[in-house]
């Protein structure tokens, strides 16, 4: 589905990554593992384009990515650091407002919260959640629609070890329907996936 093929990346004139290759296919996942300025967020960038790699070749469904970069971008749902949340509207708003870009409806708001247990929350302002609450608040637009490809960095960050659970659990349940993973994380998860050490690569 997704393949990365002898893939470098700089970032101003130092080389981040380099000679790097692997493949997402249908329904997996894969891990991208490293320290601090390794290239993970790089990565993830230079696959959606918002970056230029350096040298080696991206493909989408077996084209070239420069070819169908459209196609390709209305297939994922990218999640970076910064979550992307409205400080000063409800836990209800801020997934109405997702809902205007996804097409979901209501009752499919409603489930979502209730599945990142935020449902009692749902009427409270996001700038009163916890850094814990907010990641569970961004996980629910994971639920909204269903994607093709999710690019997540770092999903298990600022979580304890229940919402590191209920995270696992709903990536699950995304493989189930056919969704592919590709996260970036400081150590192994432990989560069912391919395991890559950009650190490997530098």
């Amino acid at each position: 589905m997704l393949k990365i093929e002898n893939l470098s990346c700089q970032r101003s004139n130092d080389l981040v990554f380099n000679d790097l290759s692997f493949e997402v296919s249908k329904g997996t996942n894969t891990e991208i593992i490293g320290s601090n300025g390794s290239g993970k967020t790089s990565l993830l960038k230079c696959i959606l384009g918002l970056i230029e790699k350096k040298q080696g070749k991206i493909s989408w469904k077996q084209k070239p990515i420069e070819e169908t970069r459209t196609f390709f971008l209305k297939s994922c749902f990218y999640q970076g650091h910064q979550l992307a949340l409205k400080n000063n509207f409800t836990v209800f708003e801020n997934l109405k407002f997702s809902h205007s870009i996804f097409n979901s409806n209501e009752e499919k708001i409603m489930s979502s919260l209730k599945e990142v247990d935020l449902f009692e929350y749902r009427e409270r302002t996001s700038s009163d959640l916890s850094m814990g609450q907010l990641k569970r608040l961004a996980i629910a637009k994971w639920l909204l629609d269903e994607h093709e490809l999710y690019l997540i960095d770092e999903p298990f960050a600022s979580l304890d070890q229940e919402g590191i659970l209920l995270v696992s659990s709903i990536i699950k349940k995304l493989n189930s329907k056919g969704c592919s993973f590709l996260f970036t994380s400081h150590t192994s998860s432990n989560i069912d996936s391919r395991e890559i050490l950009l650190d490997n690569y530098s």
